[in-house]
């Protein structure tokens, strides 16, 4: 569709899939709506998915007589058995921190195995358990079969810290905080990872960086561009505040992300100074 056939939601007409004011459209003929939030089988390549309104209009009015589905759920994975073995089968962790430009020890801290064919990553949920293990091998991205995506929490990062907690994207930028003595913990995406987060932060009122990817823009279906690292950064604020302390967002000077902020050069003085300087939300 082009842009003058999509009309920007308000707090008059909300979307009608997720109910808010903010970042999603509809159709100009009221048939399809495109959400920023909620997931269906039509994703889009610019972010968001695609709703057919008269598909959901007929879903509400079928009477609620049906059988109850059986779920033969597959029994679950003992993902932390299996990320302490991936872990033992790597001893070198040395080409995977020229690789990434991080330090052997902030990988050490993030639990990183070997499987076989890949480097190995476990994810913790809020509360500290291993729920899935994500694959990295050439710069692709994977998850073992029946994971769940959460955060990525280094051995040494407490709830409880006096110091901000740093929140940045994956797994790499997390181990460049930490060569900085910083306080992180990854999210797997700029969109995810947010009931951890707020599970985690619920304990202990503390004060939030988060250190935004600076991705190239990208265009919505109804025109609109954005920028999905800073549009992701000021979603998990919002989301966040009311149970922090303070929450800041800061941007890399220098590349796309924080690690290669680091690898031109950022010291620790700098990236401090860039936090100190961001305007608390």
């Amino acid at each position: 569709m082009s842009r003058s056939e999509w009309i920007r939601v308000s707090k008059s007409k909300p979307c009608k899939i997720c109910s808010r004011s903010d970042w999603c459209a509809v159709s100009a003929n009221g048939k399809i709506a495109y959400c920023m939030r909620i997931e269906s089988s039509k994703p889009c390549k610019s972010g968001g998915w695609i709703h057919k309104l008269d598909d959901c209009q007929l879903i509400s009015t079928v009477p609620k007589r049906m059988p109850k589905p059986i779920v033969r759920s597959e029994p679950s994975k003992d993902f932390f058995s299996l990320a302490r073995q991936y872990q033992h089968n790597l001893t070198d962790l040395t080409v995977l921190s020229k690789d990434l430009g991080v330090s052997t020890e902030s990988l050490k801290r993030l639990e990183v195995g070997w499987d076989g064919r890949n480097y190995t990553f476990p994810m913790r949920n809020g509360n500290d358990r291993i729920v899935g293990i994500r694959l990295r091998r050439n710069g692709s991205k994977y998850c073992v079969t029946g994971s769940k995506t959460a955060l990525f929490w280094p051995d040494g990062v407490v709830v409880d810290s006096k110091q901000p907690l740093w929140i940045c994207e994956g797994e790499s930028d997390c181990a460049a905080l930490l060569d900085l003595g910083f306080d992180a913990i990854g999210r797997p995406s700029c969109n995810s990872g947010i009931n951890d987060i707020k599970t985690i932060l619920a304990r202990y009122n503390r004060d939030v960086i988060i250190m935004a990817d600076k991705d190239k823009a990208v265009t919505r279906p109804d025109g609109p561009v954005y920028y999905p690292g800073i549009e992701g950064a000021l979603r998990l604020a919002e989301v966040i505040k009311p149970i922090v302390r303070s929450v800041k967002c800061v941007l890399p000077a220098v590349g796309t992300d924080i690690r290669e902020w680091v690898q031109n050069g950022a010291t620790r003085e700098a990236v401090l100074a860039a936090a100190n300087n961001a305007r608390t939300l």
